[in-house]
């Protein structure tokens, strides 16, 4: 009888054991995901496309690496124009409130960043 008692007694154990083993995994996985945001700061990463920062000159960030592209510049006290851009940051007027790449306007790609037209 006494071993019938402790294969009873063993399962209940393993179960308990296994639900902290559980547990315990889980915290680990999780400490493990936030450890690298939390190590260091995490980079600015710019976004692709119109850009209003507070305290900044709004800017589009053309995203691809090997093309120019024409955009529309939307302006609040001044008329939209199309504006020649290539890879990164191109800064914009101070008064635009919005840009957008243009593949309508002479086929979406241009030659010249800085080119523009109406």
């Amino acid at each position: 009888m006494t071993l019938r008692g402790a294969s009873r007694i063993e399962p209940a154990r393993r179960r308990r054991r296994l639900g902290l083993a559980a547990v315990a995994l889980a915290g680990a996985l999780a400490c493990s995901v936030a450890a690298p945001a939390t190590a260091a700061a995490p980079a600015k990463i710019n976004s692709c496309g119109w850009n209003n920062p507070h305290g900044e000159h709004a800017y589009y960030e053309h995203c691809a690496t090997d093309t120019n592209v024409w955009i529309q510049v939307k302006r609040w006290s001044r008329g939209s124009y199309h504006r020649c851009v290539g890879p990164g940051r191109t800064v914009l007027d101070f008064d635009a409130t919005g840009a957008w790449y243009d593949s309508n306007y002479r086929g979406g790609l241009c030659s010249h960043p800085g080119d523009t037209g109406p």
